[in-house]
């Protein structure tokens, strides 16, 4: 089934009109025409059975319930990367379910800042594969940080991935509180980097012997994670 989320708030028999960008997707890539069904998601995170109707209108019809909800938040503290693989950070780790995503700079970024227009399409990303995976939420991608900024929230189990460090499998243990995961750039992060993280509370962990991308080692283990 197809879903859509739409910032409206839910009510049966309410008829919404259609940005152009949600009409463009539906009627031009999914090819859905007037009576064909949908799944939307209001603003309020409720998911609501609904049909298309003409002149780009949805009309909900009935509450489903509020199932796929993740058994514990993940914030990802994800170091820049070059070119647009920021891009492919944020629909992986949305499609893994991590529930805020926060940029860092780290010694070996080589990007430093972040554009507007840059965080305007990391949301849009994050508002596509939130509908694509069947989310009933949108990570936050919070505001670009320092590694030196970063310590562990109240209760959170903070971690940061490391090739070097031993292969224990954290996400086996009987914890179910908030994660706190930091990955690094193209290269990792320096020794010292992570010696740091380590002395604020920053647990080094291994996905074992194999070195995955940037883009794809914070998806794996929040995967992992929320099992």
């Amino acid at each position: 089934m197809i879903r859509l989320r739409l910032d409206v708030s839910g009510g049966q028999a309410i008829r919404v009109p259609l940005g152009c960008e949600d009409s463009h997707y539906l009627v031009d890539v999914m090819r859905l025409k007037a009576g064909d069904s949908l799944e939307v998601l209001t603003r309020d995170n409720t998911v609501w059975s609904a049909v298309l109707e003409p002149n780009h209108m949805v009309r909900l019809q009935t509450e489903l319930d509020r199932h796929n909800r993740l058994p514990r938040h993940v914030t990802l503290y994800q170091a820049l990367l070059k070119g647009d693989h920021f891009g492919a950070v944020v629909d992986r780790a949305t499609q893994a379910g991590v529930g805020r995503i926060v940029p860092i700079v780290t010694a070996r970024c080589i990007v430093r800042e972040v554009s507007l227009n840059k965080r305007a399409r990391w949301s849009l990303l994050a508002k596509e594969a939130g509908e694509q995976s069947h989310r009933i939420d949108v990570p936050d991608i919070g505001d670009l940080a320092s590694l030196d900024s970063l310590v562990p929230g109240g209760g959170a189990f903070g971690c940061v991935l490391d090739p070097r460090a031993a292969y224990d499998r954290p996400w086996l243990e009987p914890q179910h509180g908030p994660v706190e995961l930091v990955v690094g750039p193209e290269g990792g992060l320096t020794p010292d980097e992570v010696s740091r993280l380590q002395s604020v509370g920053f647990r080094p962990i291994s996905l074992g012997p194999r070195v995955y991308r940037a883009e794809n080692a914070g998806a794996f283990a929040t995967v992992l994670f929320l099992q």
